[in-house]
Order: structure tokens, then C-alpha cells, then sequence
């Protein structure tokens, strides 16, 4: 205590460093993420421009890259880029202007010639979605849609002007803008706790209050710019509204304006004391210009924002001591301290109810039953089982971090005051370690299968603007999806409850399906049917760092929320409606297959773009060497689907 009175920034600094230790991959990605949006941090920004400019030698341009392509739709800036003045021209209504102003674009990316790989604009899904982003052709897309509907090119101009400043706004404010929140919750449960389970990133949603903590940031936002217009009045309100911050973090039910009122008199006697804080991470902040904003990354934002959060907790005391007005608002102790294990056994008492529960309706799998549900995740026996199965086991898991609750190591959520009971559903719906039916897998194929197929046809609408149904196969399913999400659910159960194992199990098996895939239908079929030659990190042109990176984070998805989420809507299917549907699908799928052998869905858009790309390759020497039926010409998904 008397080490706080002497000298308190190097107390609040050195807890800070503890707790980085102690969480340093999670804080440093929740900073990491804080970065990538702009939220927080614009100097380091600038210095990562600094550290790419002095890798590759080059200017970093407007659309250059997935990440800057999709922020300059949101960024302020005063920039012109393509995409303002395809707006600028469908706000003249000429909507013909924008339409070349669009396509130069576009060429210009077609036409780009580079030897630095990771630069790459012509190929891959990721240089098609940024290209159409960048080049301002998205919006020339919406204006031909809605004209198409409403025939008045000033009705289409205005709605498309009108949709990317809502989209622009809603991203901003309930994202965005949210994450500072977001962040400082996190680091507030860390410095308290052993463990932050990262389910705990979804607070707000979890205690329904996402929308006004997001309300409470927007107007905190609106305030203090308007402020900056007067400079000084901007300074002081700067440090009068630090804490709103963690104060929508501890208690997001606060409305916006109390929020600014109490952050303002909570500060009251401590700017310049704040001021100072930040002043001391000053050469922090030059060893990050000297290092080209790395240490940036990887400690100075998540140590500023740590020790903010140590000074939160000094504050906060600070106001109840004194009894600031609206401070009782600031209710969730166990942020700050933590409760006793016998009060927490008393409030988790119903774990050892769990443990009874589990060894009253324990099922035992043995023999064939046993060795598909530990190996492959499957379940083979009746419908009511498995529920009792999946129940027993979601509750061993509950209790496993109850327990750590319980001891200390984990904040409990049950003694937020915000927290309801219900809100149990919608953790126990994601859990991951589960068993699944074969008819719970049939129907997971298709949804993805039809998924993956909408994302194709949606990416060509959106690169090309025309409507093409992909794959060789009729139907609206592109199997490559949907087998290869059930190959990962049944194949890598084993993984499941190790994340990392996991993910490097999806690359290696994604990996080796589509290499195969590739080589033999190249030996059965004469020719290849996508090709990666000239992607950054490509094998033979047959797989790429791309293709590998889109199934490592799609799987992580489909393993860990979406098959989890779709099995519990599957189980409450009757069986009389469940099992019929299976079949329908599966006598449809089978008979377009046998049909497709025969007569595969060939035409334009399908085995004419990489004719059309090598013949245009050939003419300017290009010698990429892609083939057939596989590569689309906005530079999309090369998708093994087309051989079914």
C-alpha cells in the first residue's frame, strides 16, 4: 500500500506485466483484433504501414490487400479511391461513368504483373473479393440489381448510397466501436483470474445487453468528437470520458448518458494524473517507431491497455471512497475481488446434483457402439440414448469449469448481476464434444453442400454479375463442402478437445483430399480441373496457402460452432419427419450423381472461364498452364466440387 502512495504508476505497471504473463496470447490477440479494425492504437497502425513499406519496397495502395480493401468501405479518409468515385458518379446519376470508372479498375488488377507472391491480385478468392470491394464494381453490381427492379437509375443510386452508409454505420457501431468494450472486459476478468474461457468474449450477448452497451459507445463517440473541435475542450473531455470504457464493461446496463456523467466525475482530480500515465508509455512508443511498429504488436498495446485497467480498479475505489454519485451503478465485485469458495460452492451447489445426475444416467458404450463414438464422434443406437449420452456429457464438461470457478481460477458468471439462468442454453447449444447420428450428418452434409453452393453462385453474381450453377453436378449442392465438413466432424473427433491439434489436423487432411482429388482425376479424367499455379504457397499447382488457410478457419468453424448448433436443431426434428427428409435427399443426390456421369452440367460460366483465361494468357505470354472447368475468371473459389 505505502509502495502505491510513493509511486503508484510503477505498482499499476508492474501488476499489468503479471497479468500479460499470465494471459499474454489472448490479450495480444484481443489487442491484435483491436488493431486490425482501427478501433484503438492509429499510431501503430501507421508504423505497421512503415514495417510493410520497408519489406516490399512499395507504396501500400487502396484495396491492395483483403485487409485494406475491406476498411477503406469503412474508413474515414480523405483519400479519393475508385470506390468514391464510383459512388461520387452514381451520385451525379451517371451511373455509365461509374461502370468504367469500375471496370479500368478491375483491368488494372487482371492486367497487374508482380513477382512478390504474397501481393498477388489476380488469383484466388481473397484477391476477388478484395478486387470487387476496392474497385468500387460491388456497388455498381447493387445499382444494376435495384434499377433492374425499380427502373429509376435515381432510385438505384440513392439506395446504393443508402445501403453502404448503413452498412458502414451498423458495422461501426456494433462492432467496431464495441470492441473497446469487449477488450476491456476481458482484460478485467484476466487480471483477477487464471482463466478466461474465450466464450467469455460474448458477455454482452450472453447478459442481452450487446445493443446498449453499443449505444453507450456511439454517444460517447458523438460527445468527445464534437469536443475535439474546440482542441482543448477536446483534451480534457478525452481524459474526462477514459473510463466509459470499463464502465459499459463492469456494467453495460448503464445508460449512455449516466455512463459519460459518472466516467466524468469519476475522473474528477485525476487527469492530469491519467495524462501522465499515458506519458510514460512515451518511449514505448519510440522504440516502436525504431522497431517499425513490431514491439507495438506484440507488447505495448496489450501492456497500455493492462495498466488501464489496473488504474480502473484505483479509480473506481478511488470513487466509491468518496462517494461519487451513480458509483453504487459499478456492482460486479467479483471483477475485482473474489468470492469465498464456500459462498461459490453454495452458489454452484448444484454441481454435486450434476455428479449424481451423471451416475445415476452414466451410459456405458462398449463393443462397436463404443469405438465409433470415441473414434469418429458417431453414434450408433437409438435416438434416446444419444440424448442422454450428449446430456450426461455436456454436464461433465459444465462441471469441469464449474470446478475452476469454484476454486477461484475462473470469474463466475453467476454472480453477475446482469446474468440470467437461461442464458445456459445458449452455452450448452455450442458444445463441441458431442456424438452425432448419421442422420444428423446426412442433413449437415446437404446444408453445407447447399451453403457451399450459394457461395459460389453468390461470388460469380458478385464478380461477374451473372448467375452460374457451379459444379458438374445439377442440383443446388457443391458435395465438396459437405463432405469435407463430415470428413472433419468424423475423422478428427479425436482432436475435438485440443483446438490446436485440431486445426493442424484440418490443414494436413484438407490438405491431402484436395491434392489427391487433384492427381486423380487428372490420371482418370486427362485433365486437371483447377489449377494453383501462381498462388502464394502452392504444391504442384494442385493445393495452395490460400485454399489451406479458407478450410483451416472454415472447419475450425463448422468443428467447434456450426455442426454443434445445427445437431441441436436436427435433434428436435420428429423422427417421422427426420428420417424421410434423409431419405428424399439422399434418393435426389444419388440420382443426380448417376445422371451427371452421364450428362455433366457443362456451359457458360462453367467449363468456358479458364478456356477463355488461357486463350487471353496464351495471347499476352502469360503461360500459367490453367485448365479446365475449374477457374473462374473473378479470380473465385477453384473448386474440387466439380468432380463431384
Amino acid at each position: 500500500m505505502e509502495e502505491k502512495k510513493i509511486n503508484p504508476r510503477k505498482a499499476w505497471k508492474r501488476d499489468a506485466r503479471q497479468v500479460i504473463k499470465k494471459h499474454y496470447i489472448l490479450l495480444a490477440l484481443m489487442c491484435a483484433v483491436l488493431l486490425y479494425y482501427g478501433t484503438e492504437f492509429g499510431y501503430i497502425m501507421a508504423n505497421a504501414q512503415n514495417v510493410y513499406q520497408t519489406i516490399t519496397q512499395q507504396e501500400i495502395e487502396p484495396g491492395q490487400t483483403l485487409l485494406k480493401g475491406v476498411r477503406t468501405v469503412f474508413d474515414d479518409t480523405d483519400e479519393e479511391t475508385p470506390q468514391s468515385q464510383v459512388l461520387q458518379s452514381l451520385f451525379d446519376n451517371d451511373a455509365d461513368a461509374g461502370r468504367e470508372k469500375a471496370d479500368e479498375q478491375m483491368q488494372q488488377y487482371a492486367d497487374e504483373k508482380t513477382t512478390n507472391a504474397v501481393k498477388g491480385r489476380k488469383h484466388g478468392i481473397f484477391a476477388g473479393i478484395a478486387n470487387t470491394i476496392s474497385s468500387g464494381r460491388l456497388f455498381v453490381i447493387l445499382y444494376d440489381g435495384i434499377n433492374s427492379i425499380f427502373k429509376d437509375g435515381r432510385t438505384a443510386s440513392v439506395s446504393v448510397i443508402v445501403i453502404d452508409v448503413l452498412f458502414g454505420v451498423a458495422i461501426w457501431v456494433f462492432i467496431k466501436n464495441m470492441l473497446s468494450a469487449v477488450a476491456r472486459r476481458i482484460f478485467l476478468e484476466a487480471r483477477m483470474y487464471e482463466q478466461v474461457p474465450v466464450a467469455h468474449v460474448l458477455h454482452f450477448r450472453l447478459v442481452k445487453k450487446w445493443a446498449k452497451a453499443s449505444l453507450t459507445m456511439l454517444v460517447t463517440y458523438i460527445f468527445e468528437t464534437l469536443w475535439w473541435y474546440t482542441i482543448v475542450g477536446g483534451i480534457i473531455k478525452h481524459y474526462s470520458y477514459r473510463m466509459v470504457p470499463f464502465i459499459v464493461a463492469e456494467n453495460p446496463d448503464i445508460g449512455p448518458l449516466q455512463s459519460i456523467t459518472l466516467s466524468r466525475k469519476m475522473m474528477d482530480g485525476h487527469k492530469w494524473e491519467c495524462f501522465k500515465l499515458d506519458l510514460s508509455f512515451i518511449l514505448w512508443n519510440i522504440l516502436g517507431l525504431f522497431t517499425l511498429g513490431i514491439t507495438d504488436f506484440l507488447w505495448t498495446a496489450p501492456y497500455t491497455i493492462a495498466t488501464l485497467s489496473e488504474y480502473y480498479a484505483y479509480v473506481r475505489s478511488d470513487a466509491k471512497e468518496r462517494g461519487v454519485e451513480g458509483v453504487q451503478k459499478l456492482d460486479d465485485i467479483y471483477l475485482f475481488e473474489k468470492a469465498e469458495e464456500q459462498f461459490l460452492r453454495k452458489t454452484y451447489s448444484d454441481v454435486e446434483e450434476q455428479k449424481h445426475f451423471i451416475d445415476e444416467h452414466r451410459v456405458t458404450l462398449t463393443g462397436a457402439k463404443g469405438f465409433f463414438a470415441k473414434n469418429f464422434g458417431l453414434w450408433i443406437g437409438s435416438t434416446e440414448e444419444k440424448k442422454m449420452y450428449d446430456e450426461v456429457d455436456t454436464r461433465r464438461q459444465q462441471i469441469v469449469e464449474d470446478r475452476a470457478v469454484i476454486k477461484g481460477k475462473i470469474y463466475p458468471q453467476r454472480l453477475n448481476p446482469l446474468w440470467v439462468e437461461s442464458n445456459n442454453n445458449v452455452v450448452r447449444n455450442i458444445r463441441y464434444i458431442r456424438t452425432y447420428t448419421l442422420w444428423s450428418l446426412i442433413l449437415t452434409f446437404f446444408m453445407f453442400a447447399f451453403v457451399g453452393w450459394c457461395w459460389e453462385v453468390g461470388l460469380h453474381v458478385v464478380t461477374d454479375g451473372i448467375f452460374v450453377n457451379r459444379g458438374v453436378l445439377h442440383g443446388p449442392w457443391l458435395p465438396i463442402y459437405g463432405g469435407g465438413v463430415a470428413l472433419i466432424v468424423i475423422l478428427l473427433a479425436r482432436w475435438r478437445s485440443n483446438p490446436p491439434a485440431e486445426l493442424i489436423s484440418i490443414v494436413v487432411l484438407c490438405g491431402c483430399v484436395e491434392y489427391f482429388t487433384s492427381l486423380i482425376l487428372e490420371v482418370t479424367k486427362g485433365m486437371r480441373w483447377w489449377d494453383y499455379t501462381g498462388y502464394f504457397l502452392n504444391l504442384n499447382g494442385r493445393i495452395c496457402g490460400e485454399g489451406l488457410l479458407v478450410f483451416a478457419v472454415g472447419g475450425m468453424a463448422a468443428v467447434y460452432i456450426l455442426v454443434p448448433i445445427l445437431d441441436a436443431m436436427w435433434s428436435r426434428l420428429n423422427r417421422k419427419i427426420l428420417i424421410p427428409l434423409c431419405l428424399v435427399l439422399v434418393v435426389a443426390f444419388t440420382a443426380d450423381f448417376i445422371y451427371s456421369a452421364k450428362v455433366p452440367n457443362v456451359g457458360d460460366g462453367i467449363t468456358d472461364y479458364t478456356a477463355f483465361t488461357e486463350v487471353e494468357d496464351a495471347s499476352s505470354g502469360s503461360g500459367s498452364g490453367e485448365t479446365a472447368a475449374g477457374q473462374d475468371s473473378g479470380g473465385g473459389t477453384d473448386s474440387a466440387d466439380s468432380a463431384g
